[in-house]
């Protein structure tokens, strides 16, 4: 049976007759930076990585997919009150309440990684060579694999609000290291073309962290449903494509 079949029975049995799919109602939140999240000045999402794998993924259904921007506080609620019927860019670790949710396959990573200037000294390939560094963070963020680092006063972590000021600050000489994920520090490079050329992405990965789906209970789109269609679009090559629009190109 082709993948198309089984979504067709998949979707019989969860939302009645396949020609009556009902539109893939998507939250994102605004808090999710770019390039996951871009909005218009009207608050609502113009583009992103969010955008363009809900299209995909509502796609593999045979639908549409609607979205609706959420604050970071009303991220849940809309998800148990069966107001969207998933969001992605999720982890369960990240929900005060998982387990009241369905949690589809991993989706796509987020990979955090050390960023210093091109004429840094080192290439870091373990925690240990960031020893006596002035590493940039975001504020209030929690950083377990760098921990024992600052407990340890082995290296000094320097709180920004958020990657821009923290990748400036590499700039003037006041951090020796940045801790980025790709994804934001491709969009930030994309901003920032002059400054992105002086930046080295150094090979060793800080943290990886799968992201899925999280899908509301008793939503019109089962676990099931949306597993096949991220089956499909990894079978298809279509979320490596989409993958590749993102990512911080060196050359």
């Amino acid at each position: 049976m082709s993948t198309a079949q089984r979504l067709g029975y998949l979707l019989v049995a969860c939302c009645g007759t396949v020609h009556a799919t009902p539109p893939l109602r998507i939250g994102v939140a605004e808090s999710d930076a770019a390039p996951i999240v871009v909005l218009n000045a009207q608050r609502q999402l113009a583009s992103g990585l969010s955008k363009d794998l809900g299209d995909a993924l509502a796609r593999a259904l045979s639908t549409r997919a609607s979205f609706t921007v959420l604050s970071r506080n009303r991220v849940e609620p809309a998800l148990q009150s069966g107001k969207v019927d998933l969001i992605c860019n999720s982890n369960p670790a990240w929900f005060a309440n998982s387990s009241r949710y369905g949690w589809t396959r991993d989706f796509y990573p987020q990979i955090e990684r050390i960023v210093t200037l091109k004429t840094h000294p080192r290439t870091i390939n373990s925690s240990d060579e960031l020893a006596a560094l002035r590493i940039g963070v975001i504020r209030g963020y929690h950083y377990p694999t760098l921990e024992p680092l600052w407990q340890s006063q082995r290296a000094e972590r320097a709180n920004h609000p958020h990657l821009d000021s923290s990748l400036k600050a590499l700039g003037l000489g006041m951090a020796d290291a940045v801790v980025s994920s790709e994804l934001e520090l491709a969009a930030w490079v994309k901003q920032n073309p002059q400054a992105g050329q002086q930046l080295r992405m150094q090979p060793w990965v800080v943290s990886v962290m799968p992201t899925k789906c999280a899908v509301a209970p008793g939503g019109k789109y089962s676990v099931a449903v949306l597993n096949e269609g991220i089956a499909q679009l990894e079978k298809q090559g279509e979320l490596n494509r989409i993958l590749q629009r993102y990512r911080w190109k060196t050359r």
